[in-house]
């Protein structure tokens, strides 16, 4: 990214206002975590039931379409909340390499997720093979999110 547009970004009175509470920073970092938790649930959902081992009296689709929706839902909270978190210091956090990591790795799962994982699992000719392997390299990308999430957190 730009550095001139990440300074420009940090300058703002958007980007100060957080960055000037501990107060709102925890608050953010809190619905933040609350999306990741909504998204993770309902991935593991999912694609559990993709693999398999969850609901298997459920259509693939009555699972997968309300989890699709809270993904998504749970996405909205957590790129909300953590672009006001990435500006107040965005030129940092952009050179980071864990958090590049781990924006590397939330566009690959999201992107995974509404596009192969949606058809896939919406498919009428979907084998078994096809429905495990996507649903075991949904939860593979999801939880590398996560670790990446984490060791961020850690090494900061």
């Amino acid at each position: 990214m730009e550095p001139g547009l990440l300074q420009w970004l940090e300058a703002t009175p958007l980007a100060a206002s957080v960055g000037a509470s501990v107060q709102v920073i925890a608050y953010l970092s809190a619905a933040h975590l609350l999306g990741f938790t909504l998204i993770m649930g309902s991935a593991i959902v999912a694609n559990f039931r993709l693999l398999g081992v969850f609901l298997p009296a459920c259509s693939v689709q009555e699972v997968t379409r309300p989890a699709g929706w809270a993904v998504a839902v749970g996405l909205v909270v957590s790129l909300t909340t953590g672009f006001l978190l990435f500006a107040w210091r965005a030129t940092e956090l952009a050179a980071n390499g864990t958090f590049q990591l781990k924006m590397a790795l939330l566009l690959s799962a999201a992107a995974f997720h509404f596009t192969w994982h949606r058809h896939v699992s919406r498919s009428q000719a979907a084998g078994t093979r096809r429905l495990r392997a996507t649903g075991a390299l949904g939860l593979v990308l999801w939880f590398a999110l996560a670790l990446a999430g984490c060791a961020f957190i850690l090494l900061e």
